[in-house]
């Protein structure tokens, strides 16, 4: 393996860490702020305005992270490919585009719950976006931004073979076979180390 090549298989496993770690926040924050948006609804006295938009802004930002992290992931597995000679994997067009319209998002037209591209030729990204606009808010959307489910990132992240996992299997592989030649366990049973 090339520096490059291991230098790129560093990046993968770290975006896609990150990608299966980043789902299961934004997961449980997503329940937690159902949660808090229900029970806020029903007049519970011990949950308030701040209590919700605190909670909201957590998922907003954790949300920015995943696509990012996802959009990160991407690239790497592409730099890994071509390091390797392999064929060039096409980009999810979304996903990049969502990503670029959060990094510019400043430059967008804001209204509500909803950023759209405006007039000139600020933020391109919009553009690329269905209907030209981005849901911001937080409340309500089962997918990031309300165009990309997080299980499917989280299905690609989990499809990329990261070196842990390479590494978990051979072991796996290894026990497996001392246990087929019978070598495994290495102490004999009723012995002080298997207790």
């Amino acid at each position: 393996m090339t520096s490059a090549q291991e230098s790129a298989q560093w990046f993968v496993d770290l975006w896609a860490d990150e990608v299966r770690s980043l789902v299961h926040d934004v997961r449980a924050d997503r329940q937690r702020l159902d949660e808090l948006d229900r029970a806020y609804e029903r007049g519970e006295w011990t949950i308030t305005e701040h209590d919700l938009m605190a909670c909201g802004r957590r998922l907003w930002a954790r949300q920015h992270h995943l696509v990012w992290a996802a959009n990160q992931l991407e690239r790497w597995v592409r730099r890994l490919a071509k390091e390797q000679g392999q064929p060039e994997i096409p980009a999810d067009p979304e996903l990049t585009a969502l990503r670029d319209a959060l990094e510019h998002l400043d430059d967008a037209v804001l209204d509500d719950d909803t950023a759209s591209a405006g007039p000139g030729r600020n933020n391109r990204s919009l553009r690329k976006l269905p209907g030209g606009q981005l849901y911001i808010g937080a409340f309500g959307a089962s997918r990031l931004f309300g165009l990309v489910d997080p299980a499917d990132l989280e299905r690609r992240a989990l499809a990329i073979v990261t070196t842990a996992d390479r590494l978990e299997q051979e072991a796996a592989d290894y026990a497996h076979d001392l246990m087929a030649r019978g070598e495994w366990p290495p102490w004999e049973e009723g012995s002080e180390e298997e207790q």
